[in-house]
């Protein structure tokens, strides 16, 4: 369950398109990714993401269109500090 109180702030590390949805790597800063293993959600900037894959203290989400429109998301650039939860 998510307490809406921010654990860290992390940055985009990457940002890529496919087709009109969008990868991003996210470096998770000072978040403790120890307990957090595929499937799981962490909720970026307000929006709750699936976390598809870990690598050291960054992991990655899939986002799709409706989600990149609809949210702040869709304005996050390469460098973007992100609040996590």
């Amino acid at each position: 369950m998510f307490t809406g109180i921010v654990q860290a702030v992390g940055r985009i590390a990457v940002r890529e398109t496919r087709g009109s949805d969008a990868r991003l790597v996210i470096d998770a800063g000072s978040l403790d990714l120890g307990d957090v293993g595929r499937g799981d959600s962490i909720a970026v900037a307000g929006v709750c993401l699936t976390v598809v894959a870990i690598d050291g203290a960054s992991w990655t989400a899939d986002v799709s269109a409706e989600t990149l429109a609809l949210t702040t998301l869709g304005a996050l650039a390469v460098g973007d500090g992100v609040n996590l939860e």
